[in-house]
């Protein structure tokens, strides 16, 4: 499919593929081979494959596993090897994630949203608020340290962003900066606050933030509620994404 006029051809493989272009956590291994792009976490439990690029599928997937052997492995895909993926042992996400997104991209401005309060979150104790927010908006419960979390992500480039109504914080989202602009890593709103700008306003912030990096372009794996909302204030479809999970 041609991209369109404002999109580059950079953008596109940011939006399709966004590990094979963003900077690592301390201490992760890669492997960018022509048929795979893998990253390994620095304990070894958690690994992402994108930018699967091969007719011979199950040799890839063994040659992933050699190198990622107590690896969760997600497995990021056109959907084009969903089957031989499923054969080797891939299932779909555990919810609330879905398997099956939409890659989004975006060159120009979003609109802005008056009446939102954006507070950066600059503290562990932002961050707290913000990870409650995402528990009940998501209605997730994450187990382990908060303050090893709040460390990776100082640790990683990007930020969090938590919107206001009324004083009042209602919505969460984040990022992860790299050379061709912003992935964004989530946005939610509580229930009682959603459609009144909450999330429009998190995407705004953060393409602010890619404005003021020097890299104003944001790409997203969004949901179907998020992907009617993106395209909405501009955001264009770059491809059908297929997230499996492979595990150890």
């Amino acid at each position: 499919m041609p991209t369109s006029s404002w999109r580059s051809r950079e953008l596109d493989e940011f939006a399709r593929d966004p590990p094979a272009h963003l900077p690592p956590l301390a201490g992760s291994a890669i492997v960018d081979s022509p048929r795979f792009h893998l990253t390994i976490s620095s304990d070894g439990l958690h690994a992402t494959v994108c930018r699967l690029r091969t007719d011979r599928v199950a040799d890839v997937f063994h040659e992933v596993r050699a190198h990622a052997p107590r690896a969760r492995l997600i497995w990021v895909t056109d959907g084009s090897t969903e089957s031989e993926l499923r054969a080797l042992g891939c299932r779909e996400q555990d919810p609330p994630l879905t398997s099956y997104i939409t890659a989004l991209a975006a060159a120009e401005p979003p609109p802005a949203v008056a009446e939102v309060e954006i507070r950066r979150v600059e503290t562990y104790a932002d961050f707290v608020v913000a990870m409650r927010i995402a528990n009940a908006g998501w209605q997730t419960n994450v187990s382990g340290d908060p303050e090893a979390r709040w460390q990776l992500h100082r640790d990683r480039p990007g930020g969090d962003w938590v919107a206001l109504l009324d004083g009042r914080p209602v919505a969460y989202a984040g990022a992860i900066a790299g050379p061709r602009g912003l992935f964004l890593t989530g946005g939610v709103t509580l229930p009682d606050a959603r459609g009144r700008g909450a999330y429009r306003a998190l995407v705004r912030a953060r393409w602010d933030e890619a404005v003021r990096r020097g890299t104003p372009a944001l790409v997203v794996h969004a949901e179907e509620a998020s992907r009617r909302v993106l395209e909405r204030i501009g955001f264009e479809r770059v491809g059908n994404v297929v997230e499996l999970v492979s595990d150890a």
